[in-house]
């Protein structure tokens, strides 16, 4: 993820995957029995920086069939603490 901005930015592990089907995003199913929550560390990704972040999905959504994918993400655009504002991010990989 690139920080293009002058803000502060902050994203945690939390994220949901969707497919594409027929031209709409719908949300992945969770595995049966799936139980789920995500650490909340809290990455900063100050201005004109760069961050990585690597997901492991089949905890969650098991191996994905073929098809077009994306990651939706949520950023905080961080002022000071009980002020900022969340923005999502995605975007779209395949699996053949």
């Amino acid at each position: 993820m690139e920080n293009n901005s002058e803000k502060e930015l902050i994203y945690n592990e939390d994220f949901l995957l969707e497919k594409n089907l027929n031209g709409q995003w719908f949300e992945v199913p969770f595995v049966p029995g799936a139980t789920y929550g995500f650490d909340d560390p809290g990455y900063e990704i100050d201005s004109s920086n760069v961050s990585e972040w690597t997901v492991q999905w089949n905890w969650l959504y098991g191996t994905l069939d073929n098809g077009e994918y994306r990651i939706v993400k949520s950023i905080l655009d961080f002022r000071e603490p009980g002020d900022y504002e969340e923005h999502y991010i995605s975007t779209e990989f395949i699996i053949d």
